[in-house]
This record gives structure tokens, C-alpha cells and sequence, in this order.
């Protein structure tokens, strides 16, 4: 039984972030604009005890001229240097939730493998059911 449930959690938590992920990019994906940002910090953090990661803090402008600075959701080591620039893509209506590119494209590229194995574990705990 606890089998089950897991398998319901864990798929359920896949299928939602996925589709998340994927619906958001689709409702946007029109009103995107590239531009490029510069790594103005590092934040250390984000990951268990004894693990290092970092996420780049970068400061972009906007094409009607307004400054933000933005921390990426991606945590990674040692992580870009200060200073490095980076293509950033944003919502002109969100500009604060800006990310970099490269992370936006990893995170394409891996939901439709998550919301597949968010599926898979919720058929296989519906078959035993």
C-alpha cells in the first residue's frame, strides 16, 4: 500500500510540475524576447548540507529600458563567473521571472521526459490497484 501511494505522490508531483512547465512556456512562448544579461553575483546555496551549488544572479535591461536583476532557478558548480554575459530570454509582462536561455531549453527539453514518467508511475499504481 505504501508502494502505491508513493507511486501516486511521486507521479503526481512529476505530471504536475511538468505540465507546468510546459504550459507556461506555451501561453509565452509568443511574447518571449532574447536579449543579453550580465552575472553580477553568485548565490551560494540551494542544495543539501555537503553539497556546493550555485546559482548566477544576473542583471539584465529590457527593450523599454528598465534594469532587473534575476536569480536563475539553476543551481550548478561552480557556476558562471561575475561579470560573464549570458542570453537571457523573458516575458515583457514578467520581466522579473526572466531566466537564462540555456536553462529554459534544459528544462523544454526535460519535461516531456518527466510528465512521461510521471504517467508511467501513475499507470503502474492504478494496474495494481
Amino acid at each position: 500500500m505504501f508502494q502505491l501511494l508513493l507511486q501516486v505522490v511521486v507521479g503526481g508531483v512529476l505530471i504536475w510540475g511538468s505540465a507546468g512547465e510546459l504550459l507556461g512556456y506555451l501561453r509565452t512562448r509568443s511574447r518571449l524576447v532574447r536579449t543579453t544579461g550580465v552575472v553580477v553575483a553568485l548565490e551560494e546555496g540551494g542544495a543539501p548540507p555537503g553539497v556546493r551549488s550555485r546559482s548566477a544572479v544576473f542583471r539584465f535591461t529590457t527593450q523599454d529600458g528598465r534594469s532587473f536583476q534575476v536569480t536563475s532557478s539553476a543551481h550548478t558548480w561552480p557556476g558562471p563567473k561575475v561579470g560573464t554575459s549570458l542570453p537571457v530570454v523573458y516575458d515583457p509582462e514578467r520581466p522579473w521571472r526572466a531566466e537564462r536561455a540555456g536553462v529554459l531549453l534544459f528544462k523544454l527539453w526535460l519535461a516531456p521526459l518527466t510528465l512521461a514518467f510521471g504517467v508511467f508511475l501513475l499507470y503502474l499504481a492504478v494496474r495494481e490497484w
